[in-house]
């Protein structure tokens, strides 16, 4: 049952500001934010500056790219199913997250070059670096294999070819994993994915590629409802689909390698969050691309709430929960479906 846009947003975005909120207070430690705001709490305000803020600030940042580029995969591809990790980008920045682990690794076991990884792994961190390359490369090569078919059905070839490409980066992650047994522990988690130990670094390395990605899919809004009505139909109106491909590929790669960056493999948001937006706004672009951010970004903020405080003081992956959260609440939606 679809609600007007208006009530709908105004509604959700109070549930995003009370998420996020609860986002900086809640943790291992419980911080009032009256102590800070009345008492002026020194010890609190670091907490929140040089912890909490940026991992909130990354969680919802990675909320908005997996709903903003899930709802674009599926507007393109016409499939419900659709999103960047069925393309092999997210296995493809898997791969290059798991080769600077194990290759950084190796290096610093080494006296000789010690100090030379010291002072790359100073100003950068060598496995977002490797992520974000991995998940462009793979967009690439699915954009690549795109402009070898000429046929109508394009599209699914597009998904055949990602969904196989993915197996085999994963194949190659756990070789790589297999080989470097000492690797597997640091990388575990962040395969999981997790926010834990990320703070602003991970934040300003992704800003500017995820200003990039955003700025784009709402350019490619209007040709995506357009393209609604078949490929025909869209390009009589004017709809280079080639060039559209391009630019959702470019998408999913941006958004899929600062989403890596910032939080490991986090699944189903992509995928559920713009089901239920559709369900709430309708399926235009407009208001599916901005509704579908604004709920990834809430679910994805609850979730990481819920990992630091089931455990506490410790903390589960956030790519479990949203697995838990996920799964159900798809499965559920797959047998709403006419």
């Amino acid at each position: 049952m679809k609600l007007k846009s208006r009530p709908a947003y105004i509604i959700f975005f109070v549930l995003l500001f009370t998420a996020f909120i609860l986002e900086i207070t809640q943790g291992a430690q419980k911080i009032q934010l009256s102590s800070i705001l009345m008492h002026g709490d020194s010890f609190a305000k670091t907490i929140i500056w040089n912890l909490r803020l940026p991992r909130a600030l990354l969680v919802l940042l990675t909320g908005i790219l997996l709903g903003a580029s899930g709802a674009v995969f599926q507007l393109f591809f016409r499939n419900p199913l659709a999103e960047p990790g069925i393309l092999g980008i997210t296995s493809g920045a898997t791969l290059g997250a798991v080769f600077a682990a194990a290759f950084f690794q190796s290096l610093s076991t080494s006296s000789l070059q010690n100090k030379f990884v010291a002072q790359i792994t100073k100003y950068f961190s060598p496995v977002n670096l490797f992520a974000f390359v991995g998940a462009i490369v793979a967009g690439i090569v699915v954009t690549a294999f795109s402009f070898t078919q000429k046929k109508q059905n394009t599209s699914i070839i597009i998904l055949l070819c990602g969904t196989a490409l993915g197996t085999l980066y994963s194949s190659l992650s756990s070789l790589i994993l297999l080989t470097k047994s000492q690797t597997l522990h640091s990388i575990y988690s962040w395969i999981l994915g997790s926010f834990n130990g990320r703070g602003w670094n991970e934040l300003f390395f992704i800003l500017i590629p995820s200003f990039i990605s955003l700025l784009l899919i709402f350019f490619i809004s209007k040709p995506l409802d357009l393209l609604g009505g078949g490929e025909t139909n869209a390009q009589s109106l004017g709809v280079q689909i080639s060039t559209l491909r391009i630019q959702v590929l470019i998408i999913g790669a941006l958004s899929t390698s600062c989403v890596v960056c910032a939080g490991g493999t986090i699944n189903f948001l992509g995928l559920i969050a713009p089901h239920i937006a559709r369900k709430i706004v309708g399926p235009k672009s407009q208001k599916l691309i901005p509704f579908s951010m604004i709920l990834s970004a809430t679910i994805l903020l609850l979730a990481d709430i819920l990992c630091r405080i089931i455990v506490r003081p410790s903390e589960l992956p956030t790519g479990i929960i949203t697995s838990i959260i996920g799964v159900p609440f798809f499965i559920a939606l797959c047998f709403e479906e006419k």
